[in-house]
């Protein structure tokens, strides 16, 4: 799916990735998985939050603390659920009980000032609310990266896709369908493959040469789609996220060194004046309206995934690819001038709202600095990606949208679609 191998890509952009310098602590993480079965009363009234079920997620909970009064996890949940209804004497309550059942658990502080602040601050943002909480927690993070894997909710918000594809047999929406997530048979692969010529919105078309690899599409429809893409290029001359992915995407030899010809593309494409003229939040707002249409009446986590996808990170991916490749066997003339390139284009992608396009943006100046061998860059460079790594680390320690509060994970989200970067900063800035 391409939404995984853009994660997968941000992985491998944290491999060597630094702490962010917070307060960690060694404490047993409450929401743990070992061990737990797959359906549990608890579970199941986790799931329920999720659609904003709240009777029954407290009839679940109900069952649950019945049959195990000092169990963390339903304490928890319970506490959520009461946090979400506003019932917030009740809701301290609860946090108080988790205190004494499970008083090593990081969860329990942040819950317990969350609770306390959306007392005193009520007409404040959930997510505002979460980060005054883990503020006034003492900032901890979590070491285990099981943090609330038990409650993990990714797949069961995206299942909601399941079934949308014989709702409609509109290939745009087919198509949003399959960069939201959808699970794919071949043969409605090979239908969407056929039928992109139908899809008029060229935003949406980029990511298609990234969904199909290129030994699994056919040659006709991927030259077919490639040639769209040109058309749309010099309708819109000033796009750099286009651009690099067509000049780098066709490579024969993807890891071999640019020819002159294409360095000097490459110089062109440094010079444009933006990377991705369209927002995060109009993909958002245009994925979730596509995925409605098909009758998706959950589409928050598909529209994100699409969203994501539609990032276009594979040309610089595929740059980086080849500078770490051919950059000791350039000539001096094609090395300095790659550099330049390269230190232009990642200004650009890491001025971009997402904590993937800033650390690809930082990647990119750094590989710059290095091939100019210029100290002073090289320094800001690597200073600002350690920063990034920093970001991305905390975010993916406080796993932020996986508490089972509806309204703090709607919140959390608004925030990403917004502005990531900013959103996610404020857990490593104080």
């Amino acid at each position: 799916m391409s939404f995984v191998r853009c994660l997968l890509f941000l992985f491998l952009c944290l491999s060597a990735c630094v702490t962010s310098g917070g307060h960690s602590l060694e404490a047993r993480p409450l929401l743990a998985t070992e061990g737990e079965p797959p359906d549990t009363p608890v579970s199941r009234a986790v799931e329920a939050l999720a659609r904003k079920d709240f009777d029954l997620a407290q009839k679940h909970l109900s069952q649950a603390l019945a049959e195990a009064p000092t169990d963390a996890r339903a304490l928890f949940a319970q506490a959520c659920l009461l946090l979400e209804k506003g019932s917030l004497a009740e809701a301290a309550v609860m946090g108080k009980r988790l205190r004494e059942v499970a008083p090593t658990t990081l969860e329990g502080p942040i819950l317990e000032a969350l609770i306390a602040r959306r007392g005193t601050h009520p007409t404040e943002s959930w997510r505002d609310a979460f980060v005054g909480a883990w503020a006034s927690a003492g900032r901890p993070m979590f070491e285990d990266p099981g943090l609330f894997g038990g409650m993990a909710l990714w797949d069961k918000l995206v299942a909601p896709l399941e079934g949308a594809w014989a709702r409609t047999d509109r290939a745009e929406v087919r198509w949003m369908l399959a960069l939201a997530g959808a699970s794919l048979d071949d043969e409605s692969r090979r239908w969407l493959s056929a039928h992109l010529e139908d899809v008029q919105d060229p935003r949406l078309l980029l990511p298609a040469l990234e969904y199909f690899p290129r030994d699994t599409q056919p040659a006709e429809h991927r030259e077919a789609l490639r040639t769209r893409l040109r058309r749309f290029a010099e309708v819109e001359p000033t796009e750099m996220q286009r651009a690099l992915v067509l000049l780098m995407e066709p490579r024969q030899q993807p890891e071999a060194p640019l020819t002159e010809e294409e360095l000097r593309e490459l110089e062109r494409i440094a010079a444009l004046p933006d990377y991705r003229p369209t927002s995060t939040a109009s993909s958002y707002a245009e994925a979730e309206r596509l995925l409605r249409s098909a009758g998706v009446t959950e589409p928050a986590a598909g529209a994100f995934a699409a969203m994501v996808t539609g990032l276009g990170l594979q040309g610089p991916f595929l740059l980086l690819q080849v500078t770490k490749a051919s950059g000791k066997t350039l000539s001096p003339d094609h090395r300095m001038r790659l550099g330049r390139a390269l230190w232009s284009l990642g200004e650009r992608i890491a001025a971009e709202s997402t904590l993937v396009e800033r650390m690809v943006g930082r990647n990119l100046r750094r590989e710059g600095a290095t091939l100019l061998a210029d100290s002073e860059r090289l320094a800001r460079a690597t200073t600002d990606l350690e920063e990034a790594r920093a970001v991305a680390s905390a975010s993916g320690q406080l796993q932020l949208d996986a508490w089972p509060l509806p309204s703090l994970r709607e919140a959390m989200l608004a925030a990403s679609v917004e502005d990531e970067w900013t959103h996610l900063r404020d857990f490593v800035t104080p």
